[in-house]
């Protein structure tokens, strides 16, 4: 069952160039239903959820639900022909599930966000993570080189990010466990090379923007990484902030004006 899209594009109210000048201000709208997709076959069950927030913007809408759609479809082969392999009259157990949601970041952008997870044979099931900003404005997805003012790799502001991005992750590490040596964590690597070399193509695929709350805490640009991104599969996923202090000054006005 699949609940249709209700909602209608949010309009724009203003060019794109002004909007890196002043705060935007766009009407609040009630999302419609989520949209929900089902699959279920010989021991394999899938399902894929996507929140009202992204079913009201339609481009936002059709990038997630036709790719999630085809991954559905391979994880559903997979699992019959993994069954097969093995002599199994069923695939018992195997899976596939895709959640994404999203949550305003400011008047202008979104912040997205998916959890894909699935077994359709091997030692374990796989989680994957994915997180971008939308841009309502320009109706388009935003890599964080977007929003940065100076992107190129190996760029001073490249290099800051990337090594707070990895400070807050050995933070989050020593968090877990307190006897975690950074100096012995072959996943991690330096600020120049590993999952941190300082491209944001590759240390800073997902992301989203947290504005202050309203008592002024928090803020920052929290980075997401999967299993295996940045540590074991036994570790699980990561989420770090980068603090506002550090993020904001490196990030273009209207992005910048969020953290603040």
């Amino acid at each position: 069952m699949r609940v249709r899209p209700l909602g209608l594009l949010w309009p724009v109210l203003c060019a794109l160039t002004a909007c890196e000048r002043a705060q935007v201000d766009l009407p609040r709208t009630v999302p419609p239903e989520p949209a929900r997709v089902t699959a279920k076959a010989n021991g394999f069950e899938g399902e894929i959820t996507i929140d009202g927030g992204i079913v009201s913007v339609p481009r936002l809408h059709e990038l997630i639900e036709p790719r999630m759609r085809g991954s559905l479809a391979e994880a559903q082969v997979a699992s019959q022909a993994d069954a097969r392999a093995r002599g199994a009259a069923t695939a018992d157990g195997y899976f596939f599930t895709a959640s994404w949601t999203s949550r305003p970041a400011g008047d202008r952008y979104l912040d997205v966000r998916g959890q894909v997870s699935g077994y359709t044979g091997g030692a374990h099931p796989m989680t994957t993570l994915e997180a971008f900003v939308w841009d309502r404005l320009g109706q388009r997805r935003l890599a964080l080189a977007d929003l940065l003012k100076d992107p190129a790799p190996g760029s001073p502001a490249v290099l800051a990010l990337a090594g707070a991005a990895r400070d807050a992750l050995i933070a989050v590490k020593r968090s877990r466990a307190p006897d975690y040596d950074p100096a012995k964590d072959s996943f991690i690597g330096t600020t120049g090379d590993g999952p941190f070399v300082p491209d944001l193509a590759k240390f800073a695929r997902n992301f989203q923007l947290l504005p202050r709350g309203a008592d002024g805490a928090g803020g920052g640009l929290l980075l997401l990484y999967s299993p295996y991104d940045v540590g074991s599969y036994a570790e699980g996923s990561y989420e770090v902030m980068v603090p506002a202090a550090i993020a904001a000054p490196l990030l273009k006005p209207d992005a910048a004006r969020l953290l603040k």
